[in-house]
């Protein structure tokens, strides 16, 4: 046989059957008695839904009876709760303020004046010679008046000569009551949890003292795009877990990381941003158990970035971070190439002069600028870069603030503007002009052919008819004849055009951006108090065989 060592200033419950206690055992087998019990007999629905409300009894009673929060079975916290959230006092300060070095001073009754229990003996001793007065006066046969008023409270002064009768049917409640505050008094103060009274559980425990200081620091915030790229320092052993948070509300998790560091030890991690008001948590463990977190509020994180649009350029802020004495940003810009400018040109001159203001299409053919970034006193002016970004650096003082950031930017464009031809007009008056001029006429020829009949008449008396042809021929001739004509000019206005160069401009812009982000306190080592040593776990020595332990009785082995 072996020889075991239980120590006795152990506050703890034994397990009967694995991880379970008596008390337990014994709940959770009433509870899967209950369970069937109303699936079996419950008179409501058909059989899935009693097995439905079967299992959801049993879960519910189950993870009551089993379950802990923060080490503390549920009926206890529920009380707990329940106290905190109906008592008078409500407290509202940092949960280091909870924390007593020392058990507080029981508070004892005063000598003399009747304790708790001899007024609860008082009451009870009144309602019971109430009742017995009632119930003489029914055998009596009197009749008890309806008074609601005594039933709660104190009774209401009689008359003089009134009759003495009793305070109503009801004199069962106020035994009732006296049953309940005696039930009541008589219920463990863990149960109550009362404020008088350090919180207790099945084993007692001692608070440790909190060591203050910081355990974990941000030492680089960096935001672009719709990512974070964050470093943290641990100043001693630490156990972390980041999580980030977004969406409409900002409640929503988006990130969710854990890590162990070292004292002195950086991580990086991207987190990730959405919503109008993001945020991250880091939740620290360090070695000797206490535990905190550092939250970085949507105040503390540039997002979204600024953006603006100009007329020459549009610009936005593509990353903005924070390292320990300094503000960096970049700056992106997209520049037009063309645009429209006004422009006061003169279209018509000589006779008439015509002057006017048109809205010209004009080429950009160089940007300059400057960019002055500022933050509190710190002030940075670099030289803006077109259709590209634009770096600026900013010192900034250490410890943890916001900073405001504004951005003054001041642009100017080189404009090439083409223009239409310049209209020049001549004024002409009315005259008179002869101009003689040699005019060449063609004549065409022509050919006619003439036949006549003629009737001769002979010696002998006789007529002879006789047939004559001739031919005409006249051939084709240019003739030139000199013309003299007359011509009249009227008054009129001649128009002619001439091209002219492209005219050069110059035009200014003014864009400002404003963003702010956090900065934390510079790193410092923390140095932790040695922890406590712990009590050697108890050492179990042999008891040896059954022929020692009978020859230690003086016995003999019979074997």
């Amino acid at each position: 046989m072996r020889e075991h060592e239980v120590p006795t200033h152990v506050q703890a419950e034994d397990r009967v059957l694995l991880w379970f206690t008596f008390p337990q055992i014994v709940a959770v087998v009433a509870v899967c008695a209950l369970s069937y019990g109303a699936y079996r007999y419950a008179p409501v629905g058909p059989n899935e839904v009693r097995m439905g409300i079967a299992v959801l009894f049993g879960l519910v009673g189950i993870a009551v009876v089993v379950g802990k929060i923060g080490g503390r079975r549920l009926p206890l916290v529920a009380a707990d709760l329940l106290k905190y959230r109906l008592g008078a006092r409500v407290y509202a300060g940092p949960l280091s303020g909870l924390v007593r070095p020392e058990s507080p001073v029981t508070l004892q009754p005063v000598k003399g004046g009747p304790g708790p229990l001899r007024l609860m003996a008082r009451r009870a001793g009144k309602a019971l010679k109430r009742l017995r007065r009632r119930r003489k006066q029914k055998r009596n046969g009197e009749r008890t008046p309806f008074r609601p008023h005594c039933w709660f409270g104190k009774r209401r002064s009689r008359k003089a000569g009134s009759d003495s009768q009793g305070h109503g049917p009801k004199g069962w409640i106020a035994v009732v009551a006296v049953v309940a505050v005696a039930a009541v008094a008589t219920v463990p103060q863990s149960v109550l949890a009362d404020g008088h009274e350090p919180w207790r559980d099945e084993i007692d425990f001692e608070v440790t003292e909190p060591v203050e200081g910081r355990r974990i620091f941000v030492e680089d915030l960096t935001v672009s795009g719709d990512r974070a790229a964050v470093t943290l320092r641990a100043a001693t052993d630490l156990d972390i877990r980041v999580r980030a948070f977004g969406g409409g509300q900002g409640t929503t998790l988006r990130f969710w990381g854990s890590a162990t560091l070292t004292e002195g030890e950086s991580i990086d991690y991207s987190l990730t941003l959405n919503g109008p008001m993001p945020s991250f948590t880091v939740s620290w463990e360090d070695a000797l158990g206490q535990a905190g977190a550092l939250t970085w509020e949507h105040d503390r994180i540039p997002y979204p970035l600024p953006e603006v649009e100009g007329e020459l350029c549009n610009l936005r802020i593509t990353s903005l971070g924070w390292t320990p004495g300094s503000v960096t940003g970049v700056v992106e810009s997209d520049c037009v190439d063309a645009v429209e400018h006004l422009v006061e040109l003169q279209t018509v001159a000589g006779h008439e002069s015509v002057t006017e203001t048109a809205l010209m299409d004009a080429g950009v053919t160089a940007i300059t600028g400057t960019i002055v970034a500022t933050t509190g006193a710190s002030t940075a002016s670099v030289a803006f870069v077109p259709d590209g970004e634009t770096s600026f650096r900013l010192a900034a003082p250490t410890g943890e603030a916001i900073h405001a950031v504004s951005l003054d930017v001041s642009l100017e464009a080189s404009l090439r503007i083409p223009i239409p031809p310049l209209t020049t007009l001549t004024h002409h008056p009315e005259r008179t002009e002869k101009r003689t001029e040699t005019v060449s006429l063609y004549r065409p020829g022509t050919t006619r052919t003439v036949s006549e009949t003629v009737t001769v008449t002979n010696d002998d008396g006789t007529t002879t008819e006789h047939t004559v042809s001739a031919t005409l021929s006249v051939p084709g001739e240019t003739v030139q004849r000199d013309v003299t004509l007359t011509i009249v000019h009227p008054e009129h206005v001649k128009a002619e055009t001439t091209d002219r160069e492209p005219l050069t401009r110059t035009r200014e812009e003014s864009l400002s951006l404003a963003s702010e982000i956090g900065s934390d306190d510079a790193f410092a080592v923390l140095t932790l108090p040695e922890p406590e040593p712990e009590d050697p776990p108890a050492e179990q020595t042999p008891g040896g065989d059954l022929t020692d332990w009978f020859r230690r009785l003086g016995w003999e082995w019979p074997w």
